[in-house]
Order: structure tokens, then C-alpha cells, then sequence
């Protein structure tokens, strides 16, 4: 049966009366049975004992004297067994929050694989959504040909109920020179009174660095890329230019954020950590039920 079974034979510990079976390996199996059947006899007392026995044997001598030695239980053989795990039957404190991971201990070693190794994903359109480092974006802009243009942009969060003109007094107090506003370019101090009075706009975007790239730019470009994701709430956008579409006017943009970012839909994610795989935790509670 080669090891896709444990073979049972001839278990007589406590009261089992010379029980021989076959038991699938890698399947949930359950035993059950009236009350003093024999079902813990053979769980506990049999298939782990012996399991937990073979495995304590294996180890030196040294690492033997720290562990609890258990006696062989009363079987004429078992076969295919794999080192084991019981959990004690014990009364414990009533608490409806426990789980299978909480009563095993493993629940904190979950939290932080999910936060640092596991790979999110968007919620509304189910692909993979990544977060970059000032490092990371520096890089993949250097990366690009020499001699392509680039600008910086920092996306502007803007209140509906109100022109624009607060926020673009406010950029241009802050030093900036240019932005873009429903996709076209305007310098500050050339502003129209019909485009500072405004009602609700699209977009509002401040430029921050125009640059051609080239090995000594690369400390610019990351003073910019730092800026933008600053005044952006942890968002920037990028246009490039290659040397080759110039004379077509031709600039392709993307969006890169430091956030867990979903380009698809624009919105963007709390880094995760291992309290948002907390339930005693607000950041990791059910919105609706707090579980």
C-alpha cells in the first residue's frame, strides 16, 4: 500500500481489543463513537504515541535528554507513520475567540508570513498589487534611454465644494512653477481669474522637476521622486519623452506609488502588517461583525 496509508495492527492499548485498520495519510479523518469506545485509545494513546516515540529516536542522544521519552504503546505493528502532533484534551477558560491557529500557537508565525512574504491583490479586479521604495522608482527611471525627457508630477487632492484657486495659491507659495489641471499644462504665475475660479476639476497635478536622463541626474531625480511621493499622499506620476517621439510631441505616463497601489482603479492600500491579520486588532477586524 506503499505510504498512502497507516496500517494499524493489532492495537490493544487501554481498551482496544486487538483493532486492526487502515488509515489514509494526508486526509482529514475522524473518529467517532460513543463515549469509551476506544476513539482517544487509538488517536492518543496508539497512532501518536507511536508516531511521537519513532520520531524522539531518531534524534541524538543529546537532544533526547531534553524531551519527554513515551513508552511504546501496546500494538503488534504500525506502518507509515510521519512524526505527529496532538493537541492535549484539556478544559481551558471559555473563550469564543479561539481558534484552530490560537490553540495551536501557530496564529502569530500566520501574521507575519502573511505580512511580509504573501502577495496582495486588489480587491475589485482580483490582480496583483505591488508598492515601490523612492530606490525602486529611481532605478526603473534610469533604466530608460538616454536623453529621455521626463517630468515629475505629484497628483493634488482637491476638495469638490471649492475652485481651485486655494490650492494652486498654495503651490505656487510652496515654490512650484507649473501644473497640469485636466491634462493640460499651465504656469502659476499665468493663471487666468477664469481657471483660479474654476468650479470642480478632474485632476490637479503639480509639476515637480523636469529632467533628461543622464548618469549625473539620478540624486535630482530622487530628491524629485521623494517630493512628489510627499505632496502626492505616497503617489506620482510620470511622463516620459524618448528622443525618438520629440517630434511627434509623443509622452507616454504611469503611476507609481510607496502604498500598495492598484493602477487599474486608482486606489490605494495600507502597507500590510501583522495587525491587519489581527482579530483583537481594529485594523484587522470585520468591518461589519469587529471578528
Amino acid at each position: 500500500m506503499g505510504q498512502e496509508w497507516i496500517r494499524i495492527g493489532g492495537a490493544r492499548e487501554h481498551n482496544l481489543k486487538n483493532v486492526s485498520l487502515n488509515v489514509p495519510r494526508n486526509r482529514l479523518v475522524v473518529f467517532t463513537g460513543l463515549s469509551g469506545s476506544g476513539k482517544s485509545s487509538l488517536a492518543f494513546d496508539t497512532i501518536f504515541a507511536e508516531g511521537r516515540r519513532k520520531y524522539v529516536e531518531s534524534l541524538s542522544s543529546y537532544a533526547r535528554q531534553f524531551l519527554d521519552q513515551m513508552q511504546k504503546p501496546d500494538v503488534d505493528f504500525i506502518e507509515g507513520l510521519s512524526p505527529a502532533i496532538a493537541i492535549e484534551q484539556r478544559g481551558s477558560a471559555a473563550n469564543p475567540r479561539s481558534t484552530i491557529a490560537t490553540t495551536t500557537e501557530i496564529y502569530d508565525y500566520l501574521r507575519l508570513l502573511f505580512a511580509n512574504v504573501a502577495q496582495p491583490y486588489c480587491p475589485d479586479t482580483g490582480n496583483p498589487i505591488y508598492h515601490q521604495t523612492t530606490t525602486d522608482i529611481v532605478d526603473e527611471v534610469m533604466k530608460l534611454s538616454e536623453r529621455t525627457r521626463v517630468m515629475v508630477l505629484a497628483p493634488i487632492n482637491i476638495q469638490k465644494t471649492e475652485t481651485l484657486k486655494p490650492s494652486l495659491e498654495r503651490l505656487a507659495r510652496e515654490g512650484f512653477v507649473r501644473v497640469r489641471i485636466d491634462g493640460a499644462f499651465h504656469e502659476l504665475g499665468a493663471l487666468s481669474p477664469d481657471v483660479l475660479e474654476a468650479g470642480v476639476s478632474e485632476s490637479l497635478e503639480v509639476v515637480v522637476d523636469r529632467l533628461v536622463v543622464q548618469d549625473k541626474v539620478r540624486v535630482r531625480l530622487a530628491d524629485s521622486i521623494e517630493t512628489a511621493l510627499r505632496w502626492g499622499d505616497g503617489i506620482v506620476q510620470l511622463l516620459y519623452q524618448k528622443p525618438e517621439d520629440r517630434a511627434r510631441a509623443l509622452w507616454e505616463e504611469s503611476t507609481r506609488s510607496n502604498r500598495l497601489y492598484s493602477p487599474e482603479t486608482g486606489r490605494t492600500y495600507e502597507r500590510l502588517e501583522a495587525k491587519h491579520f489581527s482579530f483583537n486588532s481594529l485594523s484587522g477586524a470585520c468591518e461589519a461583525c469587529h471578528g
